[in-house]
């Protein structure tokens, strides 16, 4: 018997929104009220990325040897503890230790839901399984931005850390709750399923397509975190408020979360190097679109772009990860510390081009450059492969 996994879902959706909300408008409680410099923030941003390469492996790692529910428990009472600090101290020092302890925290946090719900399931259930938590953080990420700076608005400040503190508090309860029902499940479940041989439809196997969903998901991250370090320089200079913010710049999170649900139901992509290869292309377009944005209409559009393309390049990554795989922890904390190279490099790439050129619009060329380069090496490994196939 293999269960719903309904209690992992909501946990996984509650994560998302506090996360989603908290890291937000954080960058735009640096900016706006606490006066950062934009090259400070991006900054900060670095910070993030970097710690959620080596946590990410980590608690992959870590969750594999001591078990998918201990890491978890620590990973969201370590969230709830970083942003207790930077909510008790409210000096900006403070704000960015609390998101450092929040950050390696929550690197504990994903590797294991994204485990938990592929758990002992056969073959033909995975994708369905992925799918769903693909469209439940993706959507409850964009209910976090959306609704956020309404939140923020009308709760005020303290909104910023009460309410994430309040759901992680709930998250443990609930997990507590899980736990024995979990153990009493697994004692009956049935075997792992043997490794997933080579797809005999195509020359590429499953290995070719990891390799390249690796690649991809760093560049992903690349573009979704650069847009996010710039959003608060973006919305200031587009004469936004907080709240204009979360209704506007939310419209790629949606799009992503409907991309999401399209390629859940719809699973022709699986295997299929021309749908990874546009959403590259795509990703590159609607990225420099959003950061050089003259006007709203634009990046409202260039927002479609980026969130279809996100979605896909997300999908393909975990999907990839997780299919033929029994030791689901480790592959989650690898899949996230790929994702950790694209927070920490988009950031990291928009540091240098503004420090170096002092131009607001640096990032848009410096990281898409970088995109360009990843779909070049993409063409590189498929070359590769097929003169070894042959």
């Amino acid at each position: 018997m293999i269960p719903r996994k309904t209690g992992y879902y909501t946990i996984e959706g509650l994560n998302s929104f506090a996360t989603s909300y908290f890291f937000n408008y954080l960058l735009q409680r640096l900016k706006r009220d606490l006066g950062m410099e934009d090259l400070t923030v991006l900054w900060v941003c670095v910070l993030h990325g970097f710690l959620y390469i080596p946590m990410s492996y980590f608690g992959g790692v870590f969750g594999q040897r001591v078990g998918y529910f201990t890491c978890l428990g620590l990973g969201i009472l370590g969230q709830g503890l970083g942003i207790g600090l930077a909510w008790i101290i409210p000096a900006t020092w403070a704000q960015v230790a609390g998101m450092a302890v929040w950050t390696a925290s929550m690197c504990l946090v994903w590797p294991m839901l994204e485990a938990l719900v592929s758990e002992r399931e056969p073959r033909d259930r995975l994708p369905g399984k992925v799918g769903l938590y693909n469209v439940v953080w993706a959507s409850t990420a964009a209910a976090g931005v959306f609704l956020g700076g309404s939140i923020y608005r009308w709760l005020g400040a303290s909104s910023l850390y009460g309410l994430p503190v309040a759901i992680h508090v709930g998250q443990l309860v609930l997990l507590a709750w899980l736990k024995p029902r979990h153990d009493a499940w697994l004692a009956q479940a049935p075997p792992p399923a043997p490794a997933r041989p080579g797809d005999p439809a195509t020359p590429h196997g499953p290995a070719f397509f990891m390799r390249l969903a690796w690649l991809g998901n760093p560049f992903n991250y690349m573009a979704i975190n650069t847009v996010l370090a710039i959003v608060p320089a973006l919305s200031i200079r587009m004469g936004m408020d907080i709240e204009s913010v979360g209704w506007l710049m939310s419209a790629w999170f949606v799009v992503r979360a409907l991309g999401f649900a399209v390629l859940w139901h719809w699973q022709g992509w699986h295997y299929h190097f021309g749908w990874y290869v546009s959403a590259f292309v795509l990703l590159m377009a609607g990225f420099v679109g959003v950061v050089l944005a003259p006007n709203v209409a634009v990046l409202l559009v260039a927002q479609v772009a980026l969130g279809w393309a996100s979605a896909l390049l997300y999908y393909s990554s975990l999907f990839y990860a997780m299919d033929g795989t029994e030791e689901h922890g480790a592959h989650g904390g690898i899949h996230e510390a790929f994702i950790g190279c694209g927070i920490f490099g988009g950031p990291a790439v928009s540091t240098v081009a503004v420090w170096s050129t002092g131009s607001p619009s640096s990032p848009a060329w410096a990281v898409g450059l970088f995109l360009l380069g990843g779909l070049v090496a993409a063409w590189v490994i498929r070359a590769k492969a097929t003169r070894q196939a042959t």
